[in-house]
């Protein structure tokens, strides 16, 4: 009998992890990162997620429901602030997007370069100077003020 509950016990727990969904960005359907996790909000009342604030931009180049809102996550304490207020480092070496995908290879095995990655270059949201101005010390990449990605395209390195 014992062994029976056990493997019952296995089967219960096998399940729930098969049903623990990933959450998926809204734009490209990669896994999502809680460090650099949007939340759009569309004029048409419906919330949507992105990978990153990058992939977060790009919605704005579909013909979807214009963006009433972006709100992002600090990525040093994991708490939610709007776009708009956010301290931003672009390009540092740290890349949440591809930490769930494999190195991408020819047919054969071989290793390739990357050429586009729509989350490229990274950009991590932070809601203080300090936060934003310690990370780019230990992770390189350019400080952006709030409001400072205005007139900026989605795509510009």
């Amino acid at each position: 009998m014992t062994a029976a509950r056990l493997l019952v016990a296995v089967l219960v727990m096998t399940l729930g992890a098969c049903s623990a969904r990933t959450e998926l960005c809204w734009v490209c359907q990669r896994e999502i990162t809680p460090s650099v996790r949007v939340t759009l909000s569309l004029e048409d009342g419906r919330k949507v997620h992105a990978c990153c604030p990058r992939c977060a931009l790009h919605y704005g180049e579909t013909s979807g429901p214009p963006v009433r809102r972006i709100e992002v996550s600090d990525y040093a304490s994991r708490g939610t602030i709007d776009l708009r207020q956010a301290w931003l480092i672009e390009g540092s070496d740290e890349a949440p997007c591809l930490e769930h995908h494999h190195p991408v290879t020819d047919p054969g095995g071989a290793p390739m370069q990357v050429c586009y990655d729509r989350c490229m270059p990274s950009l991590i949201a932070f809601a203080s100077r300090e936060g934003a101005a310690a990370f780019q010390g230990e992770h390189g990449g350019t400080l952006i003020p709030p409001g400072g990605l205005a007139g900026r395209a989605a795509a510009d390195p």
